[in-house]
């Protein structure tokens, strides 16, 4: 981690409009409060990571090209059929597939995912396109009615990260790479104060994407026979938290840790069900929440009002390595 990220020394909140700090949140003693660093990290160097270690384990334990379209579950078995025209039946399913998760849909049988109203463009900027303060080792945010806007240095300090945030009236496009026209991102911000402006005129027009922000209704279990979900799938987070990928790597500790501890697979996912929901539903919630609070048309009561972000709620007190299961 250390030698792909930065450890942020503040996360700042700005008025969109005026550039006013409206908050501050101290960053250097999270070693003594929480055992760990806040790391900044590009998502593709973490993840690539994970997947070197797991290979370390097992080279063929991860297969590509293996996209998920049935499954079926009957007399304590599963069905599970690829695109790619292959059927394998499974004693145990764990779900990873994300919000718009095909084993949810099969097996639970609720809600499908709503669009919530909010957009959201992703840019990187080579750090020599920007101003050096945009380099420092901490994130920023602009925040203001229905638009969030939020930077920070990624691979150290070469490439400066931007994730912004506007409503829209509808989502219809698929996928994690659509592109964006920066004529849209431009316009939405218009008004917005300088460093905002200056950052989106920095961004690489052919590195511009957009995506919609959607979210499930909270289920009363993961687990259901010999299937279990885990991450997205069974608890999609909009971001204003910052904890999607992090509650899923926290499912995924606390999961090893039940086949560690238990006999048989009910009992593994008994105990998995158990120790999970009430935590991830209560971040599921709170995360849900964080559109009003961060696209408030009055950004001074984030300084105003209590706060209710990560450090006020202890969510980093957490220690799936050591919670009771």
């Amino acid at each position: 981690m250390e030698s792909q990220s930065n450890v942020p020394q503040t996360n700042y909140v700005f008025h969109g409009e005026t550039d006013e700090e409206l908050v501050a949140i101290d960053r250097t003693t999270d070693v003594e409060r929480f055992q760990g660093s806040y790391y900044q990290i590009h998502r593709a160097d973490f993840h690539a990571e994970l997947v070197r270690r797991v290979k370390k384990i097992s080279k063929d334990c991860i297969e590509l090209g293996c996209r998920l379209t049935g499954c079926r579950t009957a007399d304590g078995r599963t069905e599970l059929t690829f695109s790619d025209g292959r059927e394998i039946i499974a004693k145990t399913v764990i779900g990873a597939d994300g919000i718009k998760s095909v084993t949810r849909d099969a097996v639970f049988r609720d809600c499908k995912p709503e669009f919530t109203g909010v957009m959201a463009w992703r840019g990187l900027i080579p750090a020599g396109k920007v101003d050096t303060v945009f380099t420092d080792p901490v994130s920023r945010v602009w925040t203001g009615a229905g638009r969030t806007f939020v930077t920070y240095p990624i691979r150290k300090t070469g490439i400066v990260n931007v994730v912004a945030f506007g409503q829209a009236s509808g989502w219809t496009e698929e996928g994690w790479s659509v592109k964006a026209e920066l004529n849209e991102l431009k316009s939405t911000f218009d008004g917005w104060c300088e460093p905002v402006q200056s950052l989106i005129q920095a961004i690489p027009y052919e590195a511009l994407y957009r995506w919609g922000l959607f979210a499930r209704d909270p289920l009363d279990t993961f687990v259901k026979g010999n299937v279990a979900l885990i991450g997205d799938a069974a608890h999609p987070m909009l971001p204003w938290f910052g904890q999607g990928a992090s509650s899923t790597i926290e499912d995924a500790v606390v999961m090893t840790r039940c086949f560690e501890k238990s006999q048989n697979v009910a009992e593994v996912f008994k105990l998995y069900n158990k120790a999970r929901c009430e935590r991830v539903t209560f971040l599921q919630a709170e995360s849900n929440k964080g559109t009003e609070r961060m696209q408030s048309a009055d950004p001074y009561s984030l300084r105003d009002a209590p706060r209710r972000d990560e450090d006020a709620l202890g969510i980093f007190k957490y220690d799936p390595a050591a919670v009771e299961i």
